[in-house]
This record gives structure tokens, sequence and C-alpha cells, in this order.
């Protein structure tokens, strides 16, 4: 698009629109709608935001929550699948090292995604954040290269590995909003899903009148059930903080915004 050599966008309606890499030095947006609008690498100097309209757009936050769904329907299934398979499972069957390490993964990957959640700016939360991303990936590793080799043991543990290997570049390189939003729905889901195996778990313990195995993995399946609250609230958390206006990259120099914006922007 070309705009006027004014540059006076001021209570324009400009969502998603791309102004990356513009010379835009004093431009008046002030009382515009730049939700979603791209300002990547532009010069802004002396630019005037007050009382502009800045964060999401509504088209970010439905791609952005259609995402989370997606993410969460995907991760959802094959946990499932794993958890039913590994039902009915024996201490003397060939699977019970599987089923011990089903168990492990997804203890490990919701107590980190719970930790991840409540503490997500501190370096125990970005390291615990890394884990869930590294241990959901495990998961659907091995259950994709699993099944794509009729449950061949070696190849399920080296999808494990790669599936790892590849969430882990996800959580440590990409900074996407998007890569935040779906490491969060994947941790969230893995936390449910550990809390759904401890309570069938403790189900079966009762069933044959052992007490207090039953209740112990009651207990626990009460407590991955509020983590799993926890981690969930973390998606909401995420697509609210995603950036929506973006000024990556921009030469603010002395251009001017509203104080609440400065406000949330420094919270953030």
């Amino acid at each position: 698009m070309k705009y006027s050599d004014s540059n006076n966008f001021s209570n324009q309606i400009l969502r998603n629109r791309s102004f990356q890499g513009q010379v835009l030095n004093g431009a008046d947006f002030s009382g515009a709608d730049v939700r979603g609008c791209n300002f990547r690498n532009a010069q802004l100097a002396g630019a005037n935001f007050i009382g502009a309209k800045i964060g999401l757009s509504r088209r970010q936050m439905a791609v952005l929550s259609a995402g989370a769904i997606a993410i969460c329907l995907v991760v959802g299934d094959v946990l499932t699948r794993l958890i039913l398979g590994a039902q009915g499972q024996i201490p003397d069957s060939r699977s019970w090292s599987f089923v011990l390490l089903l168990y492990g993964v997804l203890s490990a990957a919701g107590f980190a995604s719970a930790i991840a959640s409540k503490q997500p700016k501190t370096s125990a939360g970005k390291l615990a954040r890394t884990i869930s991303a590294i241990l959901s990936g495990a998961l659907l590793g091995f259950f994709y290269a699993g099944t794509a080799t009729n449950n061949n043991s070696q190849a399920a543990l080296a999808g494990m590995a790669i599936g790892g290997v590849l969430m882990f570049f996800v959580s440590s390189r990409i900074r996407s909003q998007f890569a935040q939003v779906a490491i969060a729905s994947a941790g969230s889901v893995a936390t449910y899903a550990a809390a759904f195996l401890f309570s069938a778990t403790a189900s079966a313990f009762l069933s044959t009148h052992k007490l207090f195995w039953g209740m112990c993995f009651g207990l626990l399946s009460l407590l991955y059930l509020w983590f799993a609250f926890v981690s969930f609230s973390a998606i909401v958390r995420e697509i609210g903080n995603a950036e929506g206006t973006s000024f990556t990259g921009a030469n603010l120099a002395d251009a001017k915004f509203d104080i609440n914006y400065l406000n949330l922007k420094s919270k953030i």
C-alpha cells in the first residue's frame, strides 16, 4: 500500500496491516486502531501513538485460540491411546517397562508444566517449560514412531528421542507466539493425562481392595488435576500476553505512547 507523505494515520482503522521496514518518523497514529499491525524494523522516531489501540486483533486471537485447541486435540488423542494401551498390563508382561516409562514421563511432564505455569518469568520456570516441552515431544515421537512401525519398540524409542530433541529446539530457539501457545497447550494436556492415568490406577487398586495404594494414587490424581487447572490457565495467559502489534527491531526514539501501554509492556 502507498501512504501519503504526511504520514497522518490518526483515527484510522489499520488492523493487521504491515508497516515493516517503512520510514515513518514523526507519523501520527493517535487514536488509530493498530491492533495486529507489523512495525518490525520500521523507523518510528517521534511517532505519536497516544490513544491508539495496540495489541491483539480479533483475527490473531482467533488464530492462536484455534491453534491451541488443535494442539490440545492432537496431543490428547495420542495420550489417550497410550494410556488405554497401558491399561490391563501386568508386571510380567513384555510391555511393562513401557508402562512404567509412561508413568514417569507423564508425571514429570505434568509437574514441569505446573511449575512453568506458576513461575513463567523465573529461571526455574523457564527450565521447567523446556523440560515439559521435551517430554511432550518425546511422548508424541514415541507414539507416532511406534504406530508407523507396527509397535516396534526400538523405533518407538528412537522416535521418542527425536521428538524430544525437536521440542527442545522449538522451546529454546523459536520465540513465535504460536510456539509459546503450542508448548503451553501440549504441557497442559500432558498434565491432565497424568491426572487421568493416576485416577484410573486408583480405581484399579480400590476395586481389588488395596486401599493404601488406591488412596495414594487417588491423592496423586487430585494433585495433578490441580496442576492441570494451573497449566490450562497458562494457555489463556500466553494468548493474552501475545504481542499483537509488533515493534520488534523498530526505532522508537521519542515515540509517544499511552502510560497504560508502557505499564503493560513493563509487566509482560
